[in-house]
């Protein structure tokens, strides 16, 4: 007889042979939970910069659902942008990941941070928390947002793409 403890997004199970076996999440590390660019070096108040990386997030960030608002909020003269971020990475098995963007400026610089992260689970079919345990894929996940951070840096650092016309 094989026993079924509750599974959830918290809670992961293990299957080991005939009986699932519950794993408790008990420690943050066991999730990715946010992720932290370097702090970045540009010419600008933090007003220009968070100007900036308005018009780099609109071009490069996508909200993950149709007819969402992209940028949430955002304190120009603040230096901050909160935005949404959705992203797909992988080869053939492409998987979905989302999370908030938050760019912060100060005098010169500035950094990005990703919290709320999840990813989508096609057997759950449901967004989860993305679990930090081996097999889980976290670690490409966790270079997909530090890549998306990274193309808005640059955008900001050398300016938002224009064409000559």
């Amino acid at each position: 007889m094989a026993i079924i403890p509750k599974c959830g997004v918290i809670t992961g199970c293990v299957a080991l042979g005939m009986v699932l076996i519950p794993i408790e999440a008990h420690a943050e590390n066991q999730y990715l939970t946010a992720v932290t660019s370097e702090v970045f070096l540009a010419t600008g108040t933090p007003k220009e910069l968070a100007t900036r990386a308005s018009t780099c997030i609109s071009q490069i960030l996508a909200p993950g659902t149709v007819d969402a608002q992209l940028i949430i909020s955002s304190d120009l003269d603040g230096g901050v942008v909160v935005a949404r971020n959705a992203l797909e990475y992988g080869g053939v098995a492409r998987q979905k990941i989302r999370g908030r963007f938050t760019f912060e400026a100060r005098d010169g610089r500035f950094r990005i941070e990703q919290t709320n992260l999840e990813a989508f689970s096609s057997v759950l079919k449901r967004w989860a928390s993305i679990g930090k345990w081996a097999g889980s894929g976290w670690k490409k996940a966790e270079a997909a947002f530090a890549s998306s951070a990274t193309e808005v840096a640059n955008c900001v650092i050398g300016g938002p793409k224009r064409d000559d016309w």
